[in-house]
């Protein structure tokens, strides 16, 4: 393919990428190599005459799908890979302290795998997906105590709805959701009120609204496990005395 006169069927091979840092200053025939070499995504700035005319163009390219897929181009991911990888390590431990602590009841349920997600997310710096996890997680948490309280009367039997039935829940707004499990006594305000702002600050960055990635991935963290403290930890129904979890006292759950 050709744009404005740039071969970009060609990589642009790391070695030499330190020849000159003003790319419409760098010989087209270093700009170049065989797609064998190891590289980079990149961006640069050109200025081509076209059609009498000039124009500059800024391209933004990822051709490492192009490397051969041999030995030798797993062995320059790997290189890539860990660079990259070494390169974050010290801020990402440096995250680890800004989560908050877990302990959480029935960890073999669905939510344990996309909440760790999340959390892995932020250390390792994706804020922007951290956010939108953290919202995906609260709503399954928000639809699973809904799934976990209802039941139906049908001819005189009680029973649990069917999960094709649970299922039509995906049409509805988790904001009706949360109402109407704070009005039933099966989330307490904070929870709620949690449920509420986490999806609002996940709406902001599924329509590609949010601002500051990483402020509002600490806020949705926050406010995630604030909802986890009031449906699937062990502490909204157990406390610690004397080394031991024990039951709670009986208390209001919507006004705890």
């Amino acid at each position: 393919m050709v744009l404005a006169g740039i071969n970009l069927t060609k990589t642009y091979a790391s070695e030499q990428m330190g020849r000159n840092k003003k790319a419409n200053k760098v010989n087209p025939a270093d700009r170049y190599a065989p797609a064998d070499f190891f590289v980079r995504p990149l961006y640069w700035s050109e200025q081509r005459e076209m059609s009498d005319q000039s124009q500059h163009l800024n391209v933004f390219l990822d051709l490492l799908p192009n490397q051969s897929k041999n030995e030798q181009g797993r062995e320059n991911f790997r290189q890539m890979l860990r660079q990259q990888f070494e390169e974050g390590l010290p801020d990402a431990v440096e995250r680890i302290w800004e989560l908050p602590p877990i302990i959480l009841k029935e960890p073999f349920e669905d939510y344990l795998k996309l909440m760790l997600e999340a959390r892995e997310l932020f250390v390792a710096g994706n804020f922007y997906s951290c956010v939108a996890m953290c919202g995906i997680v609260g709503e399954r948490l928000v639809k699973g105590v809904l799934r976990a309280s209802v039941l139906i009367d049908k001819n005189g039997q009680t029973m649990r709805p069917q999960d094709t039935a649970f299922d039509q829940l995906e049409h509805i707004e988790v904001s009706g959701i949360v109402r109407f499990l704070k009005e039933a006594g099966l989330l307490s305000n904070e929870a709620a009120k949690a449920a509420d702002s986490l999806g609002q600050v996940r709406n902001r960055y599924a329509h590609a609204r949010g601002k500051n990635p990483h402020a509002d991935a600490i806020e949705a963290i926050k406010l995630l496990h604030t909802l986890v403290e009031g449906t699937v930890s062990v502490f909204k129904d157990f406390e610690i005395k004397d080394g031991a979890f024990v039951p709670k006292a009986s208390t209001s759950r919507t006004n705890p």
